[in-house]
């Protein structure tokens, strides 16, 4: 299996799934972690990197961090709601990087660790899908990475939310939208592909067309 890809697991965190009236949770949490802990375990057993991104803030940012001013505290480090949720069971070796803005590249060390282990591909999973997951697929794509979203591997509060964020990624950011089983396929090819240089296989193009924008959200 290359090793030039990553599976992104962003905010999958305890402190967004505690049914708060001002920070709802993502839809269908149990399917949610199914499916994600489906994409670790196939990626890690394959040898593909799994990088845990955690919004994760300091007690003393509590009566002044902007985000907490739309959202309320939450994920402060030190106490549970900064972890990641038992379901995905992170292993030694695995990747955790702390974050504080929407992007998972912003002022963290993201970015630098996919350099150092030469990653191309990402595996992008996690929530919000408008919020934290659009926003560092943005910033992916101008650091020039190949960006797959798996669409049934992120989640939102907002379903129609989700749907315009996957069409936006799809439309304005080179991202592929494709399902967790086409994932698995993928890191099958990969591992059965005679990349001497250990690239991963390359990923069939797809950008709708404004016509197809609702279509496209619909079949993936």
């Amino acid at each position: 299996m290359t090793k030039r890809s990553a599976v992104i697991v962003i905010d999958l965190l305890n402190g967004f799934f505690k049914k708060n009236p001002t920070l709802p949770d993502p839809l269908d949490e149990k399917t949610l972690f199914k499916t994600v802990r489906r994409v670790i375990d196939a990626g890690r057993d394959g040898g593909v990197n799994i990088v845990f991104i955690k919004d994760n803030f300091l007690p003393e940012e509590v009566p002044i961090d902007k985000h907490f001013k739309i959202y309320g505290p939450h994920c402060v480090m030190g106490t549970p709601d900064a972890e990641i949720v038992d379901e995905l069971d992170p292993k030694p070796g695995d990747f955790q990087i702390r974050k504080k803005h929407y992007s998972a590249f912003n002022s963290t060390r993201l970015d630098a660790v996919l350099r150092e282990l030469d990653v191309r591909r990402l595996y992008i999973t996690g929530a919000w899908t408008e919020a934290c997951v659009q926003h560092t697929v943005v910033d992916a794509f101008y650091l020039n990475y190949e960006i797959c979203v798996i669409r049934d591997a992120v989640s939102s509060p907002h379903r129609e939310a989700h749907e315009y964020a996957l069409n936006y990624m799809r439309q304005y950011h080179r991202a592929k939208i494709i399902t967790s089983d086409q994932a698995l396929a993928q890191f099958r090819a990969d591992a059965a592909a005679p990349n001497k240089d250990d690239r991963p296989a390359p990923l069939a193009a797809a950008r709708p067309s404004y016509a197809e924008w609702g279509r496209a959200s619909r079949t993936g």
